[in-house]
């Protein structure tokens, strides 16, 4: 029952995102993608494939960390501001509901940049004469893992804090999660045993985002070991789970008054 409750409100959500039309920005997205493989097929000499499937990933990134970062932030507080999550928990469906339903309605709209983007970076490599090989369907699978990550973490933000300090924090969380490992192994932090203990220690709490990237391996790796893309799935899913159900908790708890 609380499971069919959730996917109303998952689409319902998705519907009210479709209506901000920003399946538009996919569009622009796609079209920028076509036009740079022009450009590389007629400028790029040996590995045009390379170009259009560096930048399409690149693109594709950049798209899914925007939806989740820019529509994320009001996913939660915009139902709290405006006063309809009154409305919606007046009503018997539990808070949990609704936060998964929620979720679930802005990563159907990430599903959707996710199937037109990479369905134009997998025909641009084909057409090119790269090859879809097993790595390039694992990048783009992560991309989706890091911007459902992402989300749960701006929506736990939002729920302390107000919408520009939410984006703030988030995209600091981001950029800080994707540079931890090489900023741990430069020489000035292996040279100062506080610093790098408290990199240990933000390391271990908030989420390595590194893990997720496989951009820089796809390019010129065929493939990665099993177990590294096992590992990384299961930190993905694992951190995942613990931030949403973190996030219910704080809701639960959450004063709407």
């Amino acid at each position: 029952m609380n499971t069919n409750k959730s996917l109303v409100v998952a689409l319902y959500t998705f519907k009210e995102i479709l209506k901000s039309k920003i399946l538009l920005n996919v569009f622009f997205v796609g079209l920028g993608l076509m036009i740079v493989t022009y450009v590389a097929t007629e400028f790029t000499y040996g590995v045009p494939e390379r170009v259009a499937v560096d930048f399409g990933l690149g693109m594709l990134s950049l798209s899914s960390i925007a939806i989740s970062l820019f529509l994320g932030v009001g996913l939660l507080s915009k139902e709290i501001e405006s006063r309809t999550v009154y409305m919606i928990i007046s009503r018997p469906i539990h808070r949990y509901s609704f936060i998964i339903g929620k979720i679930l309605g802005l990563m159907g709209i990430q599903l959707v940049n996710l199937v037109v983007l990479s369905g134009m970076i997998l025909s641009a490599s084909y057409l090119l004469g790269g090859e879809v090989n097993s790595l390039l369907i694992w990048t783009v699978g992560f991309i989706f893992l890091e911007s459902l990550l992402l989300l749960l973490v701006v929506s736990f933000v939002s729920l302390l804090a107000n919408n520009v300090l939410t984006v703030l924090f988030s995209l600091v969380i981001l950029l800080l999660g994707h540079s931890i490992k090489e900023t741990q192994n430069s020489l000035f932090v292996q040279k100062n045993p506080l610093l790098n203990g408290l990199l240990e220690i933000y390391h271990f709490v908030l989420p390595a985002f590194y893990k997720l990237n496989l951009k820089d391996f796809v390019i010129y790796e065929k493939s990665l070991p099993l177990s590294y893309l096992g590992n990384s799935l299961i930190y993905g899913v694992v951190y995942s789970t613990a931030l949403l159900f973190l996030i219910i908790a704080v809701f639960n708890r959450k004063n709407l008054d």
